[in-house]
């Protein structure tokens, strides 16, 4: 009996929280966002999406969270990283007080998991929740979805998919942005 035991707990994998929320803008994409000032609130998640341990949606209802991989820090963490970033090579200007900003975005990640359910591609989905808020306009709330294909299903696949839909919803995050922009100018 107890050699049984310690064979199954021998055949658990090794933990992997070592992956990296790394979404890069596009170096050669125009600066569409010159000459906005945008104050960026820390990014907030709905559980379980905050954690670090990939999240994997099984069922319509039935999520679990990964206890042997994920990420290095917290992905809200490194989500605000690659938002700050992201909207700084676009050419806004980040402003460290509220007050002093032309945009205000509040962010919060309101999905961050991998789609497993029967009859669904293995895709990775980021889905943020934004407040804009404007000094010349009212307040808007939307929403962004990214999507992309998981290949190979492991750790490094799942990483590079989430990578991707962040991308994907930066980029559309950028061009909201711009047109919010182009018609405050107008």
């Amino acid at each position: 009996m107890v050699l049984l035991l310690g064979g199954c707990a021998a055949s658990r994998p090794a933990a992997e929280f070592s992956y990296v929320l790394n979404a890069e803008r596009p170096a050669k994409a125009a600066m569409m966002l010159a000459g906005a000032t945008v104050y960026l609130a820390p990014v907030t998640a709905d559980e379980p999406y905050g954690q670090r341990g990939f999240v994997y949606r099984e069922t319509a209802q039935r999520f679990a969270v990964d206890p042997y991989r994920g990420y290095l820090v917290p992905p809200t963490r490194q989500i605000d990283s690659r938002l700050n970033a992201w909207l700084g090579a676009a050419g806004a200007t980040l402003a460290a007080d509220r007050h002093k900003a032309r945009y205000t975005l509040d962010a919060r990640v309101s999905a961050l998991y991998v789609d497993l359910r029967p009859g669904q591609p293995g895709e990775a989905v980021v889905t943020l929740r934004l407040t804009l808020g404007d000094t010349g306009a009212a307040t808007r709330q939307f929403s962004i979805d990214g999507r992309a294909p998981v290949a190979p299903m492991n750790g490094d696949g799942i990483a590079a998919a989430t990578n991707a839909a962040l991308a994907d919803v930066l980029s559309q995050l950028e061009a909201t942005l711009a047109s919010e922009s182009r018609a405050a100018l107008r």
